[in-house]
């Protein structure tokens, strides 16, 4: 058996083998390997259990990614105005559980760049200046107006610094990680329990009310298969 760098390269990319390191991965699938082969020596794969097994799983997979392949080809986007009404209907699903902040963050591998960018913005606003850092290489991060609650704001200092800020202050630069420079700048303090106008949680009413017509749009599919199939379903008793 053989695993190319390639295949490396495409496993690490995967969702499902996100934060698993390179060589943890190459011992997994030399494991995997082993026990495959010792299994079809011992006759594993012509075993009646097996079978069953492996012909179950492979309908399901099959239906998963034929699933996928039709949601994929006809994307529902919610519009503005049904995101609205979601919204409104539903206003008690996004009260805040915890104090938040809306903010604008910024995070550069290099510490002179997150200081020119400090400087420039002290002077200007926002966008003005990150005109000249957007396609620089030293940005590793950028969330604009991005509305975080407080358990979610890590490391501690960047939240002790967050919560002494005022409104539109600037921080310091931060090394939040190793050799990683975070600045940010406070836009607003919402307290627990508040509910936050629609603009601040626009994406997670569009996420969720994109879920729901994934879904509905699915079950309509499927519902039309089995009408254009005329499906019979007949039970026998022994």
């Amino acid at each position: 058996s053989v695993l190319t760098e390639n295949d490396v390269k495409l496993a690490l990319s995967e969702e499902r083998n996100k934060g698993i390191y390179r060589e943890e991965y190459i011992n997994h699938w030399i494991q995997t390997e082993i026990l495959f082969q010792e299994a079809a020596e011992k006759g594993l794969l012509d075993d009646k259990e097996f079978k069953s097994l492996l012909d179950r799983t492979k309908k399901e997979l099959a239906s998963a990614l034929f699933i996928r392949k039709i949601v994929d080809e006809n994307r529902i986007e919610p519009t503005d105005d049904e995101i609205k009404k979601y919204y409104d209907n539903n206003k008690d699903d996004f009260k805040l559980v915890d104090d938040a902040y809306r903010l604008n963050k910024i995070k550069f591998n290099d510490y002179n760049k997150a200081v020119e960018f400090r400087n420039s913005l002290l002077e200007t606003e926002w966008n003005r200046a990150l005109n000249q850092y957007r396609d620089d290489q030293s940005v590793i991060e950028l969330h604009p107006q991005k509305l975080l609650l407080k358990y979610q704001i890590q490391p501690a200092t960047l939240l002790r610094v967050i919560t002494t800020l005022g409104v539109n202050e600037v921080s310091v630069v931060l090394e939040t990680e190793p050799m990683k420079f975070t600045v940010v700048q406070l836009l607003e303090k919402l307290g627990k329990d508040l509910i936050p106008p629609l603009d601040m949680v626009k994406n997670e009413v569009k996420e969720r009310l994109s879920i729901i017509k994934k879904n509905q749009f699915i079950k309509e599919y499927i519902d039309k298969l089995i009408a254009d199939h005329n499906l019979e379903i007949e039970r026998y008793s022994e």
